[in-house]
């Protein structure tokens, strides 16, 4: 599992270079206060962006790499969340009962 954090860094890395560019382009194309000229060459520079420079980032638990019941708080899979917060490990974390 990972291989699955190993790729999801190296997409990171890959998505940065073009993140700032992209992110421009993208806001000036949707700004209605701009000219439409300038909004639709930005349109047109963005779909020139490759696919996979468009990738989409995944999170993923810190600890077991699992994406599913990902909580974004904690950086931890739901299942880590209930065993780590029941253990006493994560602060101000209790079981609850009723």
């Amino acid at each position: 599992m990972r291989y699955l954090l190993i790729r999801q860094l190296n997409r990171k890395r890959r998505f940065k270079t073009v993140e700032t560019k992209f992110l421009a382009l993208k806001f000036i194309s949707q700004n209605q206060k701009i000219i439409s000229s300038l909004r639709w060459e930005a349109s047109l520079l963005l779909s020139k962006f490759s696919k996979k420079s468009r990738v989409r980032l995944k999170n993923h638990c810190f600890l077991t790499s699992r994406n599913r019941g990902y909580l974004r708080f904690f950086n931890l899979s739901r299942i880590q969340v209930r065993d780590l917060g029941r253990n006493g490990a994560l602060p101000h974390v209790y079981k609850s009962s009723w």
